[in-house]
């Protein structure tokens, strides 16, 4: 699983149009906006008009990407799963399925991850309101299956005709769930200790998960 250490450097091949690179920073921004404040106040004390002004948006142009705040609390864009597919596709013919994926889904997550804060206020959002996980279920199914899908391609077997291309996909998903849950509980919540957990944790199960060796603190 050396080839890991290319996972920073994957560049999602798809060219933004100026109008598609500000659609996407105003979905953040609302998204971002409804996180923080859900964070610090709770769901049902948060207002849709609230979120807008948050983020600098107008009620109307909150509607126009979301339909409501729970909607804008969780769920995986269309765009974001349309990237990560094309960055699947675009790694190398002969690297074994589980590294390509790992390299995709850790340079994912170090884009996602830079800053801290907003993936602290995340977690305690998702903890006090564990409803919220209802609502990105679907989103992260689908996800998942399109990532099966071009494991599919890649591995010469159709994803509806063999479990291998799924059973790659959510052990990946399962490790990376489980990698960020750790550091998210832990002190240091810089994106490099994610990035070098996240190696070591595919590392690993590239060797078929032996037990790691106990921290020294």
């Amino acid at each position: 699983m050396s080839d890991l250490a290319d996972a920073a450097v994957v560049a999602v091949p798809i060219e933004l149009g100026l109008r598609e690179r500000k659609k996407r920073q105003t979905r953040q921004a609302i998204r971002d906006a409804a996180v923080r404040l859900v964070a610090d106040r709770g769901l049902e004390r948060v207002t849709v008009d609230e979120i807008a002004a948050a983020a600098n948006v107008s009620p109307r142009t909150f509607f126009n990407y979301f339909r409501s705040k729970e909607d804008a609390l969780g769920g995986i864009d269309n765009d974001e799963v349309d990237d990560a597919c094309a960055a699947l596709r675009a790694r190398p013919a002969d690297e074994p399925p589980l590294t390509a994926i790992a390299n995709v889904l850790i340079a994912r997550m170090e884009r996602k991850v830079q800053e801290p804060s907003l993936h602290r206020a995340r977690a305690q959002m998702h903890h006090a309101n564990p409803q919220l996980f209802g609502a990105q279920a679907a989103t992260l199914r689908n996800f998942e299956r399109r990532l099966a899908e071009v494991i599919g391609e890649r591995a010469g077997l159709g994803v509806d005709e063999h479990p291998y291309p799924m059973t790659v996909v959510v052990i990946a998903m399962a490790l990376i769930r489980a990698t960020i849950g750790h550091w998210q509980r832990s002190d240091d919540l810089s994106a490099p200790q994610l990035s070098d957990a996240l190696r070591a944790g595919f590392a690993n199960l590239a060797q078929g998960l032996p037990v790691p060796p106990r921290s020294s603190s």
